[in-house]
């Protein structure tokens, strides 16, 4: 009897599975329930177990969670903003098939700022409404930001932003960080927002501190961006230089619009006329490209210190050969300088591709075209893509086989196969560096800003039914208290929502490239 009781339940249950993969399949599943959970019997026991599981498998049920990309994913800046809703996704994939939230699944939502202020409004807007939401990665500019970021804060949605630069996000004010300095005290405007780029105050106190102490220069005139939100990039820079003795001759507007050509030219007769020993520009890449191009016309000879505004081919092909030599500064570090960007630059360049194996060229040097912050305004470890080999040396391949002294000779054959392993490595690390190259620095930023959401997430979400405020706000502070060791260095907050180490990378140009040269902390 028992055995046929059993025999039955298999039968039963199979039934009820096949029946419960339809909406009314399940409906009429729940009705039988009804009636046979009245009757004390094996039957009752058996679909109740079948109705309880998700999809008739015996599992758990699986909910979903949503992380927000919010960038630029058409205009100019669209490859940036690709290259950091293309990370987020490798991060997404990459913890879904971990399981690293249990009980969850998540999903990707990606909205086009087109790097506007109207754009990134309607993008939070949008975000505001997804009940699902748990996070979202960007905005990739201070411009996009300073509209976004409230309005997601007001919504207690956390946002990790891969590269916004603007100081005051972050309560940083003009030239004070608190009653120290004889300003006011500094306070956090938006709780759930945090960045791992450095700010415009740290570039430009780099720069300052560049050109004067190290370069030696003395009379420095400033060619600043028309404004788009507060105090400018230039206006720091100049308090920074004037700090530090040098004289700030001028201060000259640069503007993109109509009339750029005749601002061009004003510009530049000026600086000739002044003659000073640097000229600091944060104007964009064509109006620098183009003033660059119209100072070498005339052989006027002034050094030139950009950000990372001029960090664009746009930039170099305006100006061509009379950029060699100029120095520029930038919040981010590219993965050519990452020593543990090596499995991430793999993984992103097997799924989106990069440059092949037999493809020829130098290696480029630079941030792979990719603007950081300024210039658009401007669940554990390392994880899967985030391993500790170089960007730039791949496992080293067995050395050339050399005979120590009293041993025989090298025969003909092991040196032939040392040389081929030499040439296989040697080709190995060229590949590593092009690739890493090829990807702008803003997708490993972005790729840790998941990561980051993510590892928070996994400690938040497995105890809760739903991603309500109360999860979102534990999301926060998780984020907060984290710390991890990402694609872009340690991840991990002050009070405010900056990240800890932040970096300015120092640039020259040489033949059209844009070479890294050194990494700055604050």
């Amino acid at each position: 009897m028992r055995a046929a009781l059993v025999a039955g339940g298999g039968r039963i249950a199979r039934w009820s599975r096949t029946r419960s993969h339809s909406r009314r399949g399940r409906v009429l599943l729940a009705a039988v329930v009804v009636l046979a959970l009245g009757v004390p019997s094996a039957l009752g026991f058996v679909l109740a177990t079948v109705l309880g599981a998700d999809g008739g498998d015996g599992s758990p049920a699986t909910r979903v969670a949503t992380i927000g990309v919010l960038a630029p994913l058409s205009g100019e800046l669209s490859a940036d903003g690709t290259s950091v809703r293309n990370a987020v996704a490798l991060a997404v994939d990459e913890a879904n098939e971990d399981r690293a939230i249990p009980g969850w699944r998540l999903e990707l939502s990606s909205r086009d700022d087109r790097s506007r202020p109207d754009g990134g409004a309607q993008a939070a807007d949008a975000f505001t409404t997804n009940d699902r939401l748990i996070g979202v990665v960007g905005p990739v500019s201070s411009l996009v930001a300073r509209v976004a970021v409230p309005t997601l804060a007001a919504a207690g949605i956390p946002v990790v932003s891969p590269s916004t630069a603007d100081p005051t996000l972050t309560g940083i004010g003009a030239g004070s960080t608190g009653p120290a300095a004889g300003g006011p005290a500094r306070t956090r405007p938006y709780p759930t927002y945090f960045r791992l780029s450095g700010t415009d105050e740290l570039q430009a106190q780099v720069a300052a501190e560049y050109a004067v102490d190290t370069l030696g220069r003395r009379r420095i005139a400033v060619v600043d961006g028309e404004p788009r939100y507060g105090t400018t990039l230039g206006d720091r820079f100049a308090v920074h230089a004037t700090a530090l003795g040098a004289s700030v001759t001028a201060l000259y507007p640069a503007y993109a619009d109509a009339d750029a050509d005749a601002n061009v030219d004003d510009v530049a007769a000026s600086l000739e006329q002044e003659a000073p020993d640097l000229v600091y520009v944060t104007a964009g890449a064509d109006f620098a490209g183009r003033l660059r191009a119209r100072l070498a016309e005339t052989g006027t000879s002034i050094q030139v210190l950009g950000t990372d505004a001029l960090l664009s081919a746009r930039y170099t092909a305006t100006a061509r050969t009379a950029a060699d030599g100029d120095l520029l500064t930038s919040l981010l570090v590219p993965l050519t300088r990452l020593p543990a960007a090596g499995a991430f630059v793999a993984t992103y360049s097997q799924r989106y591709g990069g440059p092949a194996d037999d493809q020829g060229g130098t290696t480029p040097s630079g941030a792979g075209g990719g603007d950081s912050a300024s210039s658009t305004d401007r669940a554990a470890g390392g994880g899967r893509a985030s391993g500790a080999s170089s960007a730039t040396a791949p496992a080293t391949a067995p050395a050339a086989g050399r005979a120590s002294a009293g041993s025989a000779p090298a025969d003909p054959s092991d040196t032939a196969t040392a040389r081929q392993h030499r040439v296989a490595h040697d080709a190995a690390v060229e590949l590593a560096q092009r690739r890493a190259a090829a990807i702008p620095a803003a997708a490993a930023y972005a790729y840790d800003a998941a990561r980051a959401i993510i590892r928070a997430a996994a400690t938040v979400l497995p105890r809760r039914a739903v991603v309500d405020q109360t999860a979102r706000h534990d999301i926060v502070s998780a984020i907060g208290s984290g710390t991890f060791a990402g694609v872009s260095g340690t991840v991990s907050f002050d009070r405010w929502g900056d990240v800890k180490d932040p970096r300015v990378v120092l640039y020259t140009v040489l033949g059209g490239r844009f070479v890294a040269m050194a990494t700055r902390t604050s």
